[in-house]
């Protein structure tokens, strides 16, 4: 009875160990997956970066013509309505 009480625990020795082994197979699995969606995340992460520094630098000299172009009418339109309002009311109706 002894022998068979050893067996049965070598057995469930065995068997938990293969268990073990198993679920540590299984979380190096998850874990190289994880990895991998990592190493595409951060792909695309440098991807979009790199985009929008492009899309940035493209905006840049639009948006500063732009502003400069509109800081110039407004100069003229302000010179023209300064003209106006300078000018005797007379020479407005005439």
């Amino acid at each position: 009875m002894n022998e068979d009480t050893e067996g049965v625990a070598i057995r469930l020795w065995r068997d938990r160990a293969q268990l073990r082994e198993q679920e540590r197979n299984e979380a190096q699995a998850r874990l190289r997956i994880a990895e991998e969606k990592i190493a595409i995340l951060m792909a695309e992460n440098d991807r979009l970066v790199t985009e929008n520094a492009r899309l940035r630098a493209l905006g840049s000299p639009d948006a500063g013509s732009a502003r400069t172009e509109t800081d110039l009418q407004m100069e003229a339109l302000k010179g023209a309505l300064m003209s106006l309002i300078s000018r005797p009311a007379d020479s407005l109706n005439s």
